[in-house]
């Protein structure tokens, strides 16, 4: 094989060597962003949820307070008949 031979078959592994290190490159800037989007969705769904928990804690408080409202005013009616 002479010297030309040879360069082309260099210029062709080298072509093919550096198109997998570019798709290995784009399949692991893919799979990155992949990740960074959905660890951000959890996070906003973790937030959210959290947001929910604490306003059903405070309905509660409050529901449990009016329910006593409730009582003592039942509790006073009954006191006057």
């Amino acid at each position: 094989m002479n010297n030309n031979g040879r360069r082309k078959k260099n210029i062709v592994e080298h072509q093919h060597l550096a198109a997998l290190v570019y798709e290995k490159g784009m399949k692991k800037k893919i799979k990155e962003e992949m990740r960074s989007k959905y660890e951000r969705r959890i996070d906003y769904l973790i937030g959210a949820n959290n947001e929910l928990h604490h306003e059903l804690k405070r309905c509660e408080k409050e529901k449990r307070r009016y329910a006593s409202i409730a009582d003592n005013i039942i509790l006073d009616t009954e006191k006057l008949t």
